[in-house]
């Protein structure tokens, strides 16, 4: 059994490691055929250029070679094409309106390389290519020189980086997928091939002790739990035999007194029925003794399936979380749960930030701590160093405690420490086992919280840096998005939602204003009042947010809370004009933080609001435009946490407004 669950685990990482190498691979070797064929694309367009100049040269055309410019440049993905002088004089351009001035680039023209490649930025490739001086030239051009001009090629990449993209999210979430499939496939056969073998066992055992001595293991395996159950039956079997040779002895005693009647019997009889009681006692006390081994068996069996139950539940309890903390917390809670500990310790590496640490003890509960406790210093070392759970004798008490390593391909991640037994009992082999067990699921839950918190950190960090760029174009809404998602996650931790609801209202608060982008930037930046339909332009980047999100159909709940974030309470809000308990519990709580990040927002028609008459506004306005208990609730908070919170949400003058 137990080589059987190694075979499917090592299957199973197998096809998950062979799919996420593959993956890398063919997104590495995408993006480099991708952006050779770009490149290529450059320099046949810069060669075409020059052969179309030579011509025009030839024939005496030079008036073309501004049309033919004109008309490339028409392409979306050509940024602009000059033909430059060796001064930095733009001479040819798909833009007119730039003839005859200096070129922004003049600086980089003298140090062109002839053979140099096209050079690439985040968005664009830009490409120098020197004319060379030919006798078709020299009516126009000295002899003397060895170049007529330079031609610049740029070209608009974003559209491919942007294709790029999307497939890397593609490729993420399949593999998210296939691990999911595995994760299920492996489940079903763990129940299958330990839990069924393990209910049939127990079926039989309580059949013998309702009095069915013909019960037996069916279904019996090659494996261990299968010669258990072989061991069973052969145990069931001899006892029957037994017990029919118990019956048989009582017929001849039946015999033996009936033949007593004989006189001339009478003690011969009397000699073999004491040889055929002895010969009774014996069995009975064999009997008695095979009932006491039964009942032995049957207490091992009984706590072997209790842990085992226990390891499935935690393992299923465990995959069902992906916030490392949450696994943490988890982990040691349910530990010190089963041994009955007063006291425990959790503690796991974080690569390039402070250790996470989670102390336990009875009474209190669950804390984070920022460093080990001093008991707990001096053993870490030692701890970590082991492969397997050790006892740690104290000098003063009889009672062990035990360590914990916790290791991920060999690396030491961390460990854990159990001390103080509720009922002073020391521990056992058993219990050695079941540690074993938990650690390599808690494992397993760490790495793959992990792994989920990488893929987040990397998804947030592609959505802001969008968000970034829609917002920089104006000074007075820069970093808005980011202040209102920290203001919208803390307001939401302290009101207590839980760690999925936390993740779509991140998602939601920063992304709450892409619907502008469908919207005329003059609009935005206007500085004087808006006309109506400035205003009813203004009102409609919900819409065009929730449409832009519309694909995505994981996005269901954050495109709920951006298209509602203006609705009001009251019902008199935008687009549709909803109500009460018909928004959405975290669009209201995005509205309040949208809003209190506008008020303390300076605007070019006012000045920001000082933080009290922010509280007194929103006061007001509970009830009407604000759901009043998301409202009382972050006034508490900033009570609570005042100048800290702001400071951390980005607000660098809080004094000044307070």
């Amino acid at each position: 059994m137990i080589i059987k669950t190694k075979i499917i685990t090592i299957i199973a990482l197998t096809i998950i490691i062979t799919v996420g190498i593959t993956t890398a691979i063919v997104l590495k070797i995408q993006n480099h055929k991708m952006m050779e064929a770009k490149i290529g694309d450059t320099l046949f367009l810069a060669d075409i250029i020059e052969r179309t100049i030579d011509n025009a040269m030839k024939e005496g055309r030079t008036e073309d070679v501004q049309k033919i410019l004109e008309n490339i440049g028409k392409n979306p993905e050509v940024v602009n094409i000059r033909i430059l002088s060796q001064n930095g004089k733009i001479l040819k351009s798909t833009n007119m309106a730039e003839i005859g001035v200096k070129s922004p680039d003049y600086l980089r023209l003298q140090t062109i390389d002839p053979n140099q490649k096209p050079s690439i930025s985040d968005t664009s490739i830009n490409y120098f290519k020197n004319i060379a001086n030919r006798k078709e030239c020299f009516g126009c051009h000295s002899s003397k020189e060895s170049v007529n001009g330079i031609i610049q090629v740029k070209l608009d990449i974003s559209r491919t980086i942007a294709a790029m993209t999307a497939v890397k999210r593609t490729l993420v979430l399949s593999n998210m997928l296939i691990v999911l499939a595995v994760s299920s496939i492996l489940s079903m056969l763990f129940s299958r091939l330990v839990m069924n073998p393990l209910q049939g066992l127990l079926t039989a055992i309580r059949d013998v002790e309702s009095g069915n001595w013909t019960a037996s293991v069916r279904n019996i395996t090659k494996d261990e739990l299968g010669m258990i159950g072989s061991a069973f039956n052969t145990m069931i079997d001899e006892m029957n035999k037994m017990y029919k040779k118990n019956l048989a002895k009582e017929r001849e005693l039946s015999k033996i007194r009936t033949d007593l009647e004989h006189k001339g019997k009478v003690e011969e009889l009397n000699s073999q029925l004491e040889f055929k009681l002895k010969e009774l006692e014996t069995a009975n006390r064999a009997i008695t003794s095979l009932s006491r081994e039964v009942k032995g068996k049957n207490k091992d069996l009984e706590r072997a399936v209790e842990r085992l139950k226990k390891t499935n539940d935690i393992g299923r309890l465990l995959t069902s979380i992906i916030e490392t903390e949450e696994i943490m917390k988890m982990i040691i809670r349910t530990t010190a749960d089963i041994f009955n500990m007063d006291a425990a310790v959790l503690h796991v590496k974080n690569t390039g930030k402070a250790p996470l640490i989670i102390q336990y003890r009875r009474g209190i509960g669950i804390e984070s701590l920022t460093e080990l406790p001093l008991y707990f210093d001096s053993r870490y070392a030692s701890v970590s160093q082991q492969d397997k759970p050790v006892l740690i004798h104290q000098d003063d008490s009889p009672v062990s405690h035990i360590g914990l390593p916790l290791r991920i391909k060999g690396q030491v991640i961390g460990a854990m420490l159990l001390e103080y037994r509720a009922d002073g009992a020391g521990f056992t082999n058993d219990d050695m086992e079941l540690l074993t067990a938990l650690s390599n699921q808690a494992i397993v839950a760490i790495e793959n919280a992990s792994l989920y918190e990488s893929v987040k950190r990397n998804y947030f960090s592609t959505i802001q840096s969008l968000v970034n760029a829609l917002e920089a174009s104006d000074v007075y809404t820069r970093g808005h998005s980011e202040r209102v998602k920290l203001l919208a996650l803390e307001l939401g931790r302290y009101i207590g939602l839980d760690f999925r609801e936390l993740e779509l209202l991140e998602h939601a608060a920063i992304l709450h204003d892409i619907g502008k982008i469908g919207i005329e930037s003059f609009i935005l930046q206007k500085q004087g009042k808006l006309t109506e339909k400035e205003y009813g332009m203004i009102k409609s980047h919900p819409l065009i947010g929730e449409e832009i999100l519309g694909p995505i159909e994981t996005l269901e709940g954050v495109r709920q809370t951006i298209l509602q974030h203006h609705e009001r309470f009251d019902g008199k809000g935008y687009p549709y004009g909803l109500r009460g308990e018909e928004l959405s519990f975290k669009a209201r709580i995005l509205s309040v933080a949208d809003t209190f990040d506008a008020m303390m927002s300076a605007r070019p028609y006012r000045k920001a609001l000082s933080l009290y008459d922010i509280k007194e506004e929103l006061k007001l306005n509970a009830g009407t435009q604000f759901d009043p208990y998301v409202v009382e609730s972050f006034i508490e908070l900033l009570n609570l946490k005042g100048e800290s919170l702001l400071t951390s949400a980005g607000y660098v003058k809080v004094h000044a407004v307070s």
